[in-house]
């Protein structure tokens, strides 16, 4: 039953995200060939301006780059936005009632909406990654390619000199900070749902309430340690921010666990 929500995850939203995926993905293979025509134009002295750019071309050049930006900070904010409304309205909202009535636990439901959301978040990184790498692919000359190679290898042989240990929990923090951020968002929405008025404002103010005590806490206690002024803090404050994280992320998850199974107000 646990794949069948996360079928139906996929299909619900699938066709709006790859839709989005597939135009910034195009306009990213455009861009790159218009610049790489732009460089080329450049170094053979054609009849443009000095940035390689005619007036008119320059203003629509400029245009596709401002909605290429426009739909890469699209992208990140609706996967939030989606991902967050389809945790209220399949719980908390009207379909609430028909999402209890599954033959699923509590568990399956939020650990499915979770799995939906790392995946969603996931796609619109790679896409993200893949969009800027097309374009730098496509716009850099051939005849640069040998010196890219070089320092390639050169920025691999200086990744391998600096500590396995340090890079492996710099990344988990980074992965429980962002898991922690999906549930911190569930917990949000479940905390304003126990209020009879403005559910959503009482989400919103949660969500960024805890945030701030959080990040006052911990700035509080690097400045209060003095560990912020030695340049080698890093060590000593990652394992205990994975900790704190992993504390974090039980109890946003319990948290919205129980309002769920003892607390539930279904609109």
């Amino acid at each position: 039953m646990f794949g069948k929500l996360l079928k139906h995850e996929f299909k619900s939203l699938g066709k709006w995200y790859f839709t989005l995926y597939g135009i910034v993905l195009s306009l990213s293979v455009i861009l790159g060939i218009w610049m790489k025509s732009v460089v080329y134009r450049i170094d053979h002295n054609a009849n443009v301006n000095t940035n390689g750019l005619g007036n008119t071309e320059g203003l629509l050049f400029g245009i596709m780059w401002f909605a290429f930006m426009l739909l890469i900070a699209g992208l990140v904010i609706s996967t939030f936005i989606l991902v967050v409304s389809r945790f209220y309205k399949n719980i908390y909202g009207r379909q609430g009632y028909l999402t209890m009535t599954l033959p699923v636990t509590s568990h399956q439901i939020i650990l499915s909406k979770f799995a939906a959301a790392i995946m969603w978040y996931t796609f619109a990184g790679l896409t993200i990654l893949l969009s800027i790498s097309i374009i730098a692919f496509l716009a850099i000359p051939t005849e640069a390619y040998p010196f890219i190679g070089k320092e390639f290898n050169q920025l691999i042989i200086a990744l391998q000199e600096i500590d396995t240990i340090s890079i492996l929990s710099i990344f988990i923090s980074g992965l429980l900070d962002s898991i922690g951020g999906v549930f911190l968002a569930y917990f949000s929405i479940s905390i304003g749902q126990l209020f009879k008025d403005h559910r959503l404002l009482m989400a919103i103010i949660t969500y960024f309430g805890i945030n701030f005590v959080i990040g006052s806490f911990t700035t509080t206690a690097l400045l209060s340690t003095g560990y912020m002024s030695n340049l080698n803090f890093l060590p000593f404050f990652q394992p205990l921010h994975i900790v704190m994280n992993l504390v974090l992320i039980l109890i946003y998850y319990f948290g919205t666990h129980y309002i769920m199974t003892k607390k539930l107000n279904l609109q």
